[in-house]
């Protein structure tokens, strides 16, 4: 009880600190004209933006169900987006480098007999998917700059800066996935920082066979190419929800921006998240968007709204989604616990009248 009180008062005062940061950084007037703001609001465009959020919802499991599919696992739509809910709030509230997550799908995957190193490798697709699709976005950014004449030399060295990342991360990913000794090596120099951590625990030795397995799954990935399609697909999916979201939040508050200018402040709010170590990116994405709102025609107060009601759209409603399925999880494991230690209580005490009948006729 304790750990969910600190759990929900640490969300709480994230959300309302995101609020306070957005609200800082974009807004220099008075709140009243923020509040009068939020009163003009469209709210047929409003919600587009929140369909879009339900959807990018949806469109997570179906990505994840096709990364389990393609690993030869396949735990339904509904199980899929179940568990990527929770994951997504997991991920988006503790920076981790993705061990957050892949312990949820990890523990989730357990549930339904599905080995780890097999969740492991659809998560491994689901990551490398996503790296893939925000190129295509940031491709389709600059294309969308060069035709509009807005292509500047920030863009071209960011579009260069990528494309080294992925030149430097690409080769070493295959290395280490189709390279066992690279994949042991690996694994072990991980397991070595991960000892050093105060509060994991030490591995069985069963687990030094994990990086071999997790290969095989990926190599038996590679054998279904539909499924590595389907990957990839809702992996751009993902990405031109959030951009819809985006361009729901602009539209609602009604600035002058255009669909070639909302994507590429898109693809730099995603940049920013994934760049900096605040979980969600939280202050980052919030200062980052809003002043390339200001820098692209809005007012202060009105870029800060609508990088709020964007936040809502992309970040906090599937959080709070996301901690509401976690929560009503928790709450059925422990009636499940409670439900199976009366039986337990039940059989023990009927054993115990059982023994002392017997005692009796003795």
């Amino acid at each position: 009880m304790n750990q969910r009180r600190r759990v929900v008062t640490m969300l709480g005062v994230v959300v309302v600190g995101a609020f306070a940061v957005t609200f800082a950084i974009g807004n220099r007037g008075s709140a009243g004209s923020l509040l009068r703001g939020v009163g003009s609001i469209d709210l047929s465009v409003a919600i587009v933006g929140l369909v879009c959020s339900a959807l990018a919802i949806g469109n997570r499991g179906l990505l994840n169900r096709a990364a389990h599919r393609a690993v030869g696992l396949d735990a339904g739509v509904g199980a899929m987006t179940h568990t990527a809910a929770v994951g997504f709030a997991a991920q988006k509230m503790i920076k981790s480098a993705g061990a957050v997550g892949l312990a949820v799908f990890v523990r989730h995957g357990k549930r339904r007999g599905h080995a780890p190193c097999a969740v492991a490798a659809a998560c491994l697709l689901t990551a490398s998917a996503s790296f893939v699709a925000m190129g295509v976005l940031l491709a389709a950014a600059l294309l969308a700059l060069a035709v509009t004449g807005q292509l500047t030399g920030w863009w071209l060295a960011a579009g260069v800066a990528f494309a080294a990342y992925a030149l430097v991360l690409a080769p070493l990913a295959v290395l280490v996935l189709r390279n066992p000794r690279a994949a042991h090596w690996a694994w072990r120099g991980g397991q070595r920082i991960r000892r050093r951590l105060p509060w994991c625990k030490n591995r069985d030795a069963s687990d030094a066979q994990f990086p071999t397995a997790l290969l095989d799954a990926v190599a038996d990935a590679r054998t279904r190419p539909g499924a590595m399609r389907d990957v990839l697909l809702h992996a751009v999916v993902s990405k031109v929800l959030g951009a819809l979201a985006l361009v729901a939040a602009i539209t609602a508050v009604g600035l002058p921006i255009t669909a070639a200018s909302a994507l590429v402040i898109y693809a730099t709010a995603l940049a920013a998240s994934l760049l900096t170590i605040v979980p969600g990116g939280i202050g980052t994405v919030e200062a980052s968007t809003t002043a390339l709102l200001i820098g692209a025609g809005a007012t202060a107060g009105a870029a800060a709204l609508a990088v709020a009601l964007f936040r809502l759209f992309d970040l906090w409603l599937p959080v709070l989604t996301g901690a509401a399925v976690a929560r009503r999880d928790a709450r059925r494991d422990r009636r499940s616990a409670h439900a199976e230690s009366q039986l337990s209580y039940t059989v023990d005490l009927t054993r115990l009248e059982h023994w002392a009948g017997a005692s009796t006729h003795l």
